[in-house]
């Protein structure tokens, strides 16, 4: 993950990017989810990192929260580049 990449947004752009591109109910990023898991850790201090996907292939989003430095990151990446790391 090149940190570079990243940009700060807002919580609010941060929470339309994942409904937009997340995939709904078929991938498990759903609002249920972001009420019950990123939510709770969203409050005063907390910044929001965005990488957007790079291509049409990077279609697999993750979220990663960082609670040290009070950050949600979010990027994608590729079918492939998934199935290698957890291949």
């Amino acid at each position: 993950m090149d940190e570079s990449a990243f940009k700060q947004v807002s919580k609010g752009s941060f929470a339309e990017i994942y409904l937009r591109l997340g995939g709904g109910a078929s991938t498990g990023w759903t609002a249920d989810y972001w009420r019950e898991v990123i939510e709770p850790d969203a409050g005063p201090g907390w910044r929001f990192m965005v990488e957007e996907p790079r291509s049409a292939e990077h279609n697999r989003m993750w979220v990663v929260t960082d609670h040290r430095a009070k950050e949600h990151r979010l990027f994608f990446t590729t079918e492939q580049s998934e199935d290698d790391f957890f291949g």
